[in-house]
């Protein structure tokens, strides 16, 4: 497998199978986040902003993210404006999306789910927690249980049983921005 560094640079390495981008403007996150999970075995690469990394992965030499984690408050372009670039792309349009932020109020996560992020992690954080969901989001859809991944069903402990929930109608921006608050 390949890993990345961003001066042209490219070395092999067998055990990095997975392919992680990092967008943060925080050097200390960038390096915090990419040395966690390149002991872990996924091969990273990490950019200061949003144009930069949109203008990455519109090259040529680009690769196709497995898992996408970014900032919310960058300059620039902030994270909410990169992800729906990144949705807009055919390539990236399904990429698991994790977003960072400093921001912990309601809004802002809602925000970031309706935008299309898959998780929305509060600064600060434990290594720990990124790698649990790092390999949560890596998980192939196929071995997560169909009622669960799809939100009918919350999961269970064995010998306890849930009753199905009736799937509820989900958010979407045009609704959001139609209700008048």
């Amino acid at each position: 497998m390949v890993f990345l560094q961003k001066d042209g640079k490219v070395e092999t390495h067998p055990d990095m199978d997975t392919f992680i981008l990092i967008i943060d403007d925080s050097v200390c996150v960038r390096k915090i986040v990419e040395t966690t999970l390149r002991r872990e075995g996924y091969a990273t690469i990490d950019f200061a902003d949003g144009e930069s990394a949109l203008r990455w992965l519109a090259s040529e030499k680009a690769r196709i993210p497995s898992l996408i984690i970014l900032d919310v408050t960058m300059p620039r372009m902030d994270g909410y404006t990169v992800l729906r670039a990144l949705r807009k792309r055919a390539a990236t349009a399904r990429t698991p999306v994790v977003m960072l932020s400093r921001h912990s109020g309601l809004l802002d996560r809602l925000k970031g789910r309706l935008v299309g992020a898959c998780v929305y992690l509060t600064k600060p954080f434990h290594q720990q927690t990124i790698l649990d969901v790092v390999r949560a989001q890596l998980v192939p859809p196929a071995a997560a249980p169909v009622a669960i991944a799809s939100g009918t069903v919350r999961p269970t402990r064995p010998g306890i049983s849930t009753p199905v929930r009736p799937a509820v109608r989900p958010i979407t921006l045009q609704r959001m921005e139609a209700t008048r608050w």
